[in-house]
């Protein structure tokens, strides 16, 4: 028997017990609901841990695979998020097509959520990528320089080991694909093997240590929001791009966030000119910053999506009861949490405003031009969300 797989084994056992802890903290001011939510997050952190640290690690046969749900850090519904670990050391080519797909985007970096600052070594999407002939790119990140005939894409990297992550975004449900991507080592170093047992062991260590910090990081992310004062509103949010790389966001975004508070007799008004971009979106999110339920509800908006006023003004609705509008961002009970917003690939970065109202005041601060939607128009579109959803994410 390996003494260091037990001894791995049983600290992981007794992380994952202690990891929950912050989730019963009285002071956080959760009732059980989002206790219960808390738990959930904290089992779908682990099984996304597990794909990277055990199943998706092998740097000679990569795997370009997704967990569903991706329930991280204010997740995109508009996404389909992918990693593989990658040594780039040696060469690997991805190949694939993305015609249909609105962004998208290609970073490599190392993934450390809450423990440093992240680096990201390539930050590239849509608009980089050559379209190599029926809307496929084949891109290259190597050590070595382009040889001068590559089709595609050629990047010259630093020889480290991090992973490959991926953001497909798609803007209307109903017709974008997500892509067919291939991901290859050129030069691998040997055979496929069966699992090294002190690999396994530092590898379940490092399981560990991921679930007993990320969850809580990014709760205490979004956290940070309230206990700064910036509830209902983004005026702390500047109207210039700030990078949010060290995070692992994407350069090519713009982000902006803040906590809400709304009663189930209450709403927010969202009020913004969008920007000239390529892709847009705003969502909700709850204590643990994860996304709420976007597959059976209405808790994103995107360019696609929305219906902006005859005065070029978007104007969202953001509350509990539906208000009968096609701009509607459901809430679906959950009292607080997180709203962020994306500019991606935008000309500029207007800051939207923010009103608390009464549910009973909505009608009033509406565009008069705003049509209206009956129960049965939205159970429909409802029906049309879930559809797409489980269709993006095949399982």
């Amino acid at each position: 028997m390996d003494n260091n797989l037990r001894a791995s084994w049983e600290r992981l056992c007794d992380s994952l017990k202690k990891s929950a802890d912050y989730i019963f903290d009285p002071q956080l001011g959760v009732d059980a609901s989002e206790q219960a939510e808390g738990l959930r997050h904290q089992l779908r952190m682990l099984c996304w841990a597990i794909d990277r640290a055990i199943e998706n690690n092998d740097t000679d046969r990569p795997e370009l695979g997704w967990v569903f749900p991706s329930k991280v850090g204010q997740d995109n519904p508009d996404g389909l998020y992918m990693s593989a670990p990658v040594d780039l050391s040696r060469t690997y080519r991805l190949t694939g097509r993305i015609d249909t797909l609105r962004y998208l985007g290609l970073s490599l970096m190392d993934l450390r959520f809450g423990r440093g600052r992240i680096t990201q070594l390539l930050n590239v999407g849509s608009p980089d990528l050559i379209d190599t002939g029926g809307g496929r790119i084949d891109v290259v990140f190597s050590p070595n320089p382009d040889p001068g005939n590559h089709p595609g894409n050629w990047y010259q990297l630093e020889p480290r080991t991090c992973r490959l992550f991926v953001r497909q975004f798609f803007s209307d449900w109903s017709t974008e694909e997500h892509a067919q991507l291939y991901l290859e080592c050129l030069d691998p170093t040997g055979p496929p093997t069966r699992l090294d047992p002190e690999l396994t062991s530092l590898r379940l260590d490092d399981l560990a240590d991921e679930i007993s910090t990320v969850p809580k990081f990014w709760t205490d992310f979004a956290l940070a929001q309230r206990d700064q004062g910036q509830i209902n509103s983004f005026a702390h949010v500047p109207e210039h791009k700030v990078s949010e790389s060290g995070l692992g966001g994407s350069d090519q975004q713009s982000y902006g966030q803040c906590w809400y508070e709304v009663a189930q007799d209450q709403a927010l008004l969202l009020e913004v000119t969008p920007p000239n971009c390529r892709y847009w979106n705003i969502q909700v999110g709850d204590t643990w910053f994860q996304s709420l339920d976007y597959v059976n509800l209405p808790t994103t908006l995107n360019d696609s999506q929305a219906r902006l006023d005859p005065d070029g003004v978007l104007r969202v609705v953001i509350s509990h009861r539906d208000p009968g509008i096609q701009n509607w961002i459901a809430l679906s009970g959950c009292p607080q949490g997180a709203i962020t917003y994306r500019w991606n690939n935008a000309d500029t970065v207007p800051v939207p405003s923010l009103k608390l109202l009464a549910m009973t005041s909505v009608d009033g601060c509406l565009h008069p031009d705003t049509p209206r939607l009956s129960a049965d128009d939205r159970a429909a579109l409802n029906a049309d969300r879930r559809r797409h959803v489980l269709r993006r994410f095949v399982r």
